[in-house]
């Protein structure tokens, strides 16, 4: 009777342990992205920390510039442009008129091509996930064609 109670036990066990699905990890780590390779292109700002962003941030990269609008703490879009670079696995940048980036990136282009993730590189990191799209003409001709943000923070 003993060993019936066992046996039971140790089959129930074993089936709880093939019905369980392993928990998925948080996603790719920026070791598995492709770098920076494919960051050439526009890209939209969709989530920050995991949360779905309440504002909007474009940023477009071409041969060593960056084209930057944003729509926050505003209610209209913001431009900003400078360089950046990509060194050891790390994006920074300065902008033209502001000074340098408030920090580095890590992170990478998946392998599709249609995500950018940026790691920042201070203290408490904040990881922001982007989507390749194009840039709405609404928001460059709102942006370049008013003033240029001095007094409002860069996103980057």
């Amino acid at each position: 009777m003993k060993s019936l109670k066992i046996w039971s036990l140790a089959v129930v066990l074993l089936m709880a342990m093939v019905g369980c699905k392993p928990t998925p990890g948080p996603g790719p780590g920026p070791e598995q992205m492709g770098g920076f390779d494919a960051i050439e292109k526009e890209w939209k700002l969709v989530s920050v920390n995991g949360v779905a962003n309440e504002f909007h941030v474009y940023i477009s990269f071409d041969q060593g510039t960056f084209a930057l609008f944003q729509q926050l703490y505003t209610l209209d879009f913001k431009f900003y442009d400078g360089t950046y670079s990509i060194s050891g696995g790390k994006l920074t940048g300065e902008y033209f008129d502001a000074g340098a980036w408030k920090c580095g990136y890590t992170g990478g282009i998946s392998e599709d091509g249609n995500t950018m993730t940026l790691i920042s590189d201070d203290d408490q990191a904040v990881k922001c996930i982007y989507e390749a799209c194009t840039i709405p003409d609404e928001v460059r001709n709102e942006a370049v064609n008013g003033t240029r943000a001095v007094e409002v923070v860069p996103f980057l």
